[in-house]
């Protein structure tokens, strides 16, 4: 147990810090084209997708229309849609093909990465920053390394896809706030055919 708790206060402090610093006006942006699409795409590869496959769940049963790119019934993107991009790199060949076409409809391309300054943000129209350590190297690596803070514990992606996950989970919080949807609203849209 010593590893949980510890691992597990320290996933849950990093996305504190890291959700105080993403930009509102990005957040404000990313919350006014999802509500004004037709469509909700989402992309991600490995965990990051697993991560956009929950929130997905979620805007579904808030009533949105959403899809995940690569599943079998996932229509195309129109320009009325948009694409809601995870990689925490920001060089995901699959995530940045997906936003690269997504722009080419003139779809709105949200992204969420951990590089601002990847391949990625160039077909981004709204930029949500979780600013982790990825697969890439972090530029605060060596910082926390001297002050005694070892990433052993939570390898690779996992701070940048914890943290994600939290803020979206969050972001599901404000919208059920600004439709005025309750626990019971979305149980109405929850799959009854698993029971």
């Amino acid at each position: 147990m010593k590893y949980v708790k510890k691992t597990a206060k320290e996933i849950t402090t990093h996305a504190l810090e890291v959700i105080e610093k993403i930009n509102k006006d990005e957040v404000l942006k990313m919350i006014d084209t999802i509500q004004k699409s037709n469509c909700v795409f989402i992309v991600g590869t490995g965990r990051s997708e697993l991560v956009g496959k929950m929130f997905a769940m979620r805007l579904m049963h808030l009533g949105f229309t959403v899809h995940v790119v690569g599943d079998v019934t996932t229509p195309a993107i129109k320009k009325e849609d948009c694409l809601i991009a995870i990689s925490g790199s920001g060089e995901t060949k699959t995530v940045t093909l997906a936003a690269e076409t997504a722009k080419e409809v003139n779809a709105k391309v949200i992204g969420i990465t951990g590089n601002p300054e990847s391949t990625l943000r160039k077909s981004l129209d709204v930029t949500v920053n979780i600013d982790s350590k990825t697969k890439r190297p972090w530029k605060h690596y060596t910082s926390n390394v001297l002050k005694g803070h070892y990433d052993d514990l939570t390898p690779m992606g996992t701070l940048f896809e914890d943290s994600t996950h939290l803020f979206l989970d969050g972001l599901i919080a404000e919208f059920m706030a600004r439709l005025g949807k309750k626990e019971i609203d979305l149980k109405r849209r929850h799959a009854i055919i698993e029971k």
